[in-house]
């Protein structure tokens, strides 16, 4: 069976007129004819959505009929494919991507400081000028500074379903 029986078979199954089913699919009568007829060869995805919504038809059948390829029929049979929807999902990667850069730049930042606080540790051990007490005072301190370096980023924050 073709696309257009198919529609024109349920259609009339249904007892919907093709003016009507037109009317609350927002087709164009005229359209609606070219799809029944076949003379649409590949009908808008959103037409076939409507029709198949209207009709109680499988949108997959639909489109495989039209000719659409899988991919078109997976991303068309999704729930999840509303533009309001990828903005969003692009908006959260994108706060993925920021937060991340400025979590690595924390990172760096806070190396660099400890960097500083060894050289300078380091250096007063050559010159032997600080105690036993005050080397392993400021160990503990360093170690409390690299801490945060050593946590795993929240990925809680992020939905990337």
């Amino acid at each position: 069976m073709n696309l257009g029986d198919l529609i024109k078979n349920k259609r009339e199954e249904l007892n919907i007129s093709q003016r009507k089913l037109a009317k609350i699919s927002n087709i164009d009568c005229a359209e609606l004819s070219r799809i029944e007829s076949n003379k649409r060869k590949k009908p808008n995805v959103i037409f076939l959505k409507s029709i198949a919504s209207n009709l109680d038809l499988s949108l997959e059948k639909l489109m495989l009929l039209a000719g659409y390829n899988q991919a078109d029929i997976n991303w068309s049979s999704s729930k999840d494919n509303s533009v309001k929807n990828y903005q969003s999902k692009l908006e959260n990667y994108q706060k993925f991507y920021f937060d991340i850069l400025e979590n690595i730049e924390s990172k760096r930042k806070n190396a660099f400081a400890c960097k500083g606080v060894l050289a300078d540790l380091i250096e007063q051990i050559e010159n032997e000028k600080i105690s036993n007490e005050k080397i392993l005072e400021n160990l503990k301190e360093i170690i409390k500074m690299i801490r945060p370096n050593l946590e795993k980023f929240d990925l809680t924050n992020y939905n990337f379903k």
